[in-house]
């Protein structure tokens, strides 16, 4: 297979629809994580498993609500005990690496913690989506429509 220089230069990938959001989908917290992980790319618009709906929702139980940072095996009982399913460890750590990659999570002594901004409050998940999420990506765009404006220039001489 042939290498491609270019692909050294990617640091992360991102996946972000713009979607509607009804007044609707703000009524209860299912309907808000699966907007988030549709419009977040962790969910296809064609996806009838809730997996990554239960994995989020077990996640944010932890990190949020309760400020305890997860194990695998507290994430597949939680699942289990609300959602009466199982969750096999290999699915689990796969939705949670999504997160990874994307470091809005973090993975310490095998337990899961919330990437914190490094300016900001820990254990915001805003501020967090804010510095490793909005800022990377308006960076990337910004670096795009300079791209364009040489291509412009390029073109017209």
């Amino acid at each position: 297979m042939a290498h491609i220089p270019e692909s050294e230069l990617v640091r992360k990938t991102f996946v972000i629809k713009r979607m509607d959001l009804p007044p609707s989908v703000q009524l209860t917290k299912r309907s808000l994580l699966r907007w988030f992980a549709l419009s977040f790319g962790l969910l296809s618009e064609q996806e009838s498993r809730d997996t990554v709906l239960n994995v989020l929702d077990a996640l944010f139980h932890f990190l949020l609500a309760k400020k305890q940072n997860p194990s695998t095996l507290e994430l597949q009982t939680y699942i289990g005990n609300k959602f009466h399913k199982r969750v096999g460890e290999k699915l689990l750590r796969y939705h949670l690496n999504r997160l990874i990659a994307l470091e809005l999570l973090q993975r310490k002594k095998n337990r899961y913690f919330l990437n914190n901004s490094p300016s900001a409050e820990p254990n915001s998940i805003v501020d967090s989506f804010n510095h490793w999420i909005k800022r990377p990506v308006n960076e990337s765009l910004d670096e795009i429509e300079g791209v364009l404006s040489k291509i412009s220039q390029a073109y017209k001489k």
